[in-house]
């Protein structure tokens, strides 16, 4: 598997290297497996997708690697890219994952990483998942399966976490509707 991270995660055509099932569900396990050598309690996780059909493929299979390690995920359905930012770090997660290729054609999808502040993964960090994806799964199993679960509320609390900062920012408190 050659260089898979480009400037914004992994993009490719869906269901072909690295996008298909197989290689996420890897993906998922190097990423965790990475996270559980860095935190000493159990990691959480949260994915989010946008509304390309693809991410119903992809989600389930981040999700059957992360709790194949022990690590708790929630996944919350469809939200714009910046949501998985701020749920990350407001929700306390580990790792954020948002599975979308943005602006590309409906074929192409991606995932993109982000750490518990919110922010991308810096270019480090996504090296070590390379190397480690490139030496092939020696990863360890965990004896405890994490627990995955549904956020129903995810894009209303997006939503008013969006409203607070435009009446924050542009004094919209004061405007009558």
């Amino acid at each position: 598997m050659g260089k898979i991270f480009g400037t914004d995660g992994i993009r490719c055509i869906v269901n072909t290297e690295p996008l298909t099932a197989e290689t996420t569900l890897k993906i998922s396990k190097t990423v965790g497996f990475l996270l559980k050598s860095k935190k000493s309690n159990n990691p959480r996780v949260i994915i989010c997708k946008d509304t390309r059909l693809s991410g119903y493929m992809l989600e389930p299979a981040l999700v059957a690697g992360f709790t194949s390690l022990g690590i708790d995920s929630i996944t919350t359905g469809p939200l714009p890219t910046p949501g998985i930012a701020h749920l990350t770090n407001v929700l306390r997660c580990d790792l954020g994952v948002m599975i979308s290729a943005s602006h590309n054609p409906y074929q192409d999808n991606g995932i993109k990483l982000f750490n518990a502040d919110g922010y991308k993964l810096s270019d480090k960090v996504e090296n070590e998942i390379q190397l480690l994806l490139k030496k092939g799964p020696s990863l360890a199993i965990s004896e405890n399966l994490g627990r995955a679960r549904r956020m129903e509320d995810a894009i209303g609390r997006y939503i008013e976490f969006i409203k607070s900062i435009l009446y924050k920012n542009d004094n919209l408190s004061e405007m009558k509707v």
